[in-house]
Formats: C-alpha cells, structure tokens, sequence
C-alpha cells in the first residue's frame, strides 16, 4: 500500500485500502498499530461497535478510531465510519501484520525427488514431504509438518508447526492450518465379527476447498470410500474432530471441541457452537445456528437456532431435578391412568 510513514501508515492510506473515507485534514495522521478502545494506544486505531462504548470513545488514547455512523466522538478525534466497524478494523490491522520468512528451503529440511515446490514458497526446518506431492507459491511449511506421498496444496497457504497431512489430501488456496492439526487420519470405520472389532479399510481422501481455516488440534479423517469435504471459506476452531465421509458446506464456522460424527452432512452457513456433538448420518440443512454444548442426533431440515441441554445451576437444585427425571416413567403412567379413569367417567 502506498503512502506509508516512517512509523507506519497514513490514515488516508488505510482509510482507502479498505473502501472508507477520511477528511482530508485527518488524512497525514500517521497509524502505527491497532489496539483495543480502553485503555487504547497512542498513533494507532481502535473500534467501536455502539453507543454502550461512549465512555471509552470519550477516554480512549488511540490516534483514529473506527466507528458506526451517528456514534458520538470527541471533537478532535481523527474517525472512519464504517457500516461494519469490526469488519474493516480486521481489514486494517491486516495491514499490521508481521512479514513472514524469506522464500526458501531449511536444509533440515526431506523433501522426496519427485515432490514439487513452488520456488516462491517457503519450508520451514524439519519438514518432510513426500513423493509427487505439490506446494503451491507463496506457501509456508512449518518447522516439524509432515506433508504425505501425493498431497496438493494450494497458493498462499500456511501450514503451521507440526501439522500431519496424509497421503492423498487435496488443500486450496489460501488456507489456514494451525499447528499440531491432523488431516487425512484414519477414519473410525470398526465391524464386530462375533468376537471383536476389525478395522474397514478407509480408502478415501480429504478435500479442503479455498479460503478455509482450521484451528489448532483440529482432526480431520479421510473417507471410507468417498472423500471428506471441507467447502470453501469454512472456518474451524481448535481441537474440532470431523470423522469420515463428512462434508461441510461452504462458510461454515465450527466453534472448539465440537465433535462430528461420520458422514454427517453439514449445510452451507452454519454456526455450530462449542461442545457441539452431532451424530452420525446427520443432515443439517443451509443457514442452521445450534448453540454451545448442544446435542444433535437426528437431521435439522430447516435454517433456525437449536439448542439442546441444561444450563448451569446449584448442583442442590440441579439434583432435586434430576431426581424429578428419574421418576418421568411413573409420573407418565399415573398421568395415563388418569386420562382413561376420566374418559371412562365422562363416557358414562
């Protein structure tokens, strides 16, 4: 971006790259940084969402601040009014991110004869990547990942610190894999043979479509058969498990600890809350919220918020209740003999 300062970026500058507008008295303010509205930063931007922020907008020591339009600000203050102000404050502190490492190959580094690299990509110490694998430009590797035989991977991709991809998985551009992620394990395929459990063979492959993010811890199985499909712009938290055959649709946001269950089918601009446990063979469809800790074992077939189970409370309430559940059979068959006593009588 043009019209950067010795310190940073111009106001003007950062108001353009992200489609805003600045007054031109307020354009050669010079932006250092970003930071949070209290206690704020001097020379950087902050951002406020709504008039409950007053007091901090009033106090705040950054040097511009982001807000929505018709929000009070202290004569003076240098402002961009925006309709989704944490939006373009994301867009701009894009703009202070940290530059990664040169382009290059760490000599620690294993990569097989018929691997492909693109010169402009970067392989951190101690990878290793197999044979007729591929990795896209401006990709980055990092230290301890294991990239299997036959793996894509597309342009401007991050691969965090000791990330294990297996053999045969398909990654787009752009896509965010935080460390310690496992993609392409096998999946939990067991049948019982009157004696014990043997493993089904998993024979497919897992495909992560462009501009996805999954978070640190995440698993990600292979296909039985078919392959497990991650859609384009999904985004998943850290330490989530998707089992085998799963697809998610596109832009989908999966919160932390959520588990999956084999090939359930998730729709296309979901929300899944925290804790989530979704059975297998579900089907969720398009626009569905399901909030934090719920249960899901049949398929939702229309957009809506579900939520499942109990919120907290004293455990010496929550024990006279659990008491109360525990009686629901007999209190379902007094009830019953109460609707026939009563149908008797009024027949009568």
């Amino acid at each position: 971006m043009e019209n950067r300062s010795e310190n940073g970026y111009r106001l003007g500058a950062l108001a353009h790259a992200v489609g805003l507008s600045v007054p031109a008295t307020d354009a050669d303010v010079s932006i250092t940084g970003v930071c949070a509205l209290a206690p704020g930063r001097a020379g950087c931007i902050a951002y406020a969402e709504g008039a409950g922020q007053g007091e901090a907008l009033a106090t705040t020591l950054a040097a511009a601040v982001i807000v929505p339009a018709g929000q009070t600000v202290p004569a003076g203050k240098p402002v961009l009014v925006a309709d989704n102000p944490r939006l373009m404050f994301a867009r701009v502190a894009a703009h202070f991110t940290a530059p990664g490492p040169a382009p290059g190959i760490h000599p620690s580094a294993v990569i097989d004869d018929s691997a492909r690299v693109d010169a402009t990509a970067t392989i951190a110490a101690h990878v290793v990547v197999g044979a007729g694998s591929e990795i896209g430009a401006n990709t980055l590797i990092g230290a301890g990942s294991v990239i299997g035989a036959g793996v894509q991977i597309g342009a401007d991709t991050l691969v965090a610190s000791n990330v294990s991809i297996a053999d045969g998985v398909r990654i787009g551009a752009r896509v965010r894999i935080e460390a310690n992620a496992a993609l392409g394990g096998r999946g939990f395929g067991l049948v019982h043979n009157g004696a014990g459990w043997e493993a089904v063979p998993q024979m497919g492959s897992v495909q992560i479509g462009d501009d996805v993010e999954i978070g640190a811890g995440t698993t990600i199985d292979r296909g039985a058969l078919d392959d497990t499909v991650i859609g384009a712009g999904a985004k998943i938290d850290d330490q989530v498990h998707i089992a085998h055959n799963c697809v998610i649709g596109a832009h989908t946001v999966i919160a932390g600890c959520t588990g999956i269950a084999g090939s359930s089918i998730i729709g296309s601009n979901c929300m899944i809350g925290g804790g989530v446990g979704i059975g297998d063979h579900v089907r969720i469809a398009d626009g569905v919220i399901i909030t934090g800790a719920s249960q899901v074992p049949k398929d939702i077939d229309s957009a809506g918020v579900y939520s499942s189970t109990f919120r907290a409370m004293p455990a010496k309430g929550w024990r006279k209740r659990l008491a109360l559940f525990r009686q629901l059979d007999r209190i379902e068959h007094r009830l019953r003999r109460v609707e026939r006593s009563e149908k008797f009588t009024g027949d009568e």
